[in-house]
C-alpha cells in the first residue's frame, strides 16, 4: 500500500525537512501510518482518502506521527495546508490499476482487419487496444501498450 502521487502529496512531500522522492515518501508515510495502527493495510481502503480510512482517530495523534515522519520531532505543529493535504492523499495498492492500485487482468483486444489478403491468404488483424478490468475496483482500462 502506498499514497496515490498527485498534487496533495507534493504539498505533504515539500514539507519533508529532508529531500525525498515522491514516490518514497508516499510509501513510507503510508508505512507509518500503519505501523501506528491508524490505517488498515486491507484493499477495502484502497481508493479511499486518508480521512475516510483512518475513521475516528485523534487529531493529536494523527500530527505526532506526521510531524515525526516530516520534521523528526513529533510535537513540532503541522501547517494547516499540510495538513488538509495529507487528510485528502488517495490510498492506492502496489498494482497497474490506476484508479486504486489493484491488480489488472487481461480480458480482450479491440483492433481492425486489414485488408492484406487475397483468395488464398486471410486478411491480417492489428490490435488497437488492450482491455483490463481491475480485479479490486472493476474498473475496465483500455490501453494502446500491453502491459
Amino acid at each position: 500500500m502506498r499514497f496515490k502521487i498527485d498534487k496533495n502529496l507534493n504539498v505533504v512531500a515539500a514539507e519533508k525537512v529532508a529531500s525525498v522522492e515522491h514516490e518514497t515518501v508516499a510509501v513510507e508515510l503510508c508505512a507509518r501510518f500503519i505501523d501506528a495502527g491508524m490505517i488498515e493495510d486491507t484493499p477495502d481502503n484502497w481508493g479511499e482518502s486518508v480521512l475516510a480510512a483512518a475513521g475516528t482517530q485523534y487529531v493529536s495523534n494523527v500530527c505526532a506521527v506526521l510531524a515525526e515522519y516530516l520534521y523528526g520531532d513529533e510535537t513540532r505543529s503541522i501547517p494547516a495546508d499540510v495538513f488538509d493535504a495529507f487528510c485528502a492523499l488517495t490510498i492506492v495498492g502496489d498494482g497497474d490499476c490506476p484508479h486504486c492500485g489493484g491488480e489488472l487482468k487481461f480480458i480482450e483486444t479491440e483492433g481492425h482487419e486489414l485488408k492484406d489478403g487475397d483468395y488464398y491468404t486471410p486478411n491480417s488483424y492489428e490490435i488497437d487496444n488492450y482491455i483490463y478490468e481491475c480485479r479490486n475496483c472493476g474498473e475496465t482500462i483500455k490501453t494502446e501498450n500491453e502491459l
